[in-house]
């Protein structure tokens, strides 16, 4: 039961960073201060999952390659203010 909360966790963070990316790419992020579009929120709950003793390898690698799109997100978002 824990792998299908897991693989459900991922794969919803994994759309939204998909998305964030998407946003921030075509200027259309409205709300910077809004905790879904900072990296960071994303980043803690990457960490969290990564955390379940349980975690498949799979997942865990998917989760680490999104924690490196969070980093470029963070950079883009830095030099555009």
């Amino acid at each position: 039961m824990a792998d299908i909360h897991d693989q459900e966790e991922f794969f919803h963070i994994r759309k939204m960073v998909i998305e964030l990316d998407r946003l921030i790419e075509n200027g259309d992020i409205q709300d910077r201060k809004n905790p879904i579009a900072q990296p960071d929120y994303w980043r803690k709950r990457i960490d969290a999952l990564m955390a379940t003793p349980a975690l498949s390898e799979s997942i865990a690698a998917r989760a680490a390659a999104l924690l490196v799109q969070l980093d470029r997100i963070a950079d883009t978002l830095k030099k555009s203010g």
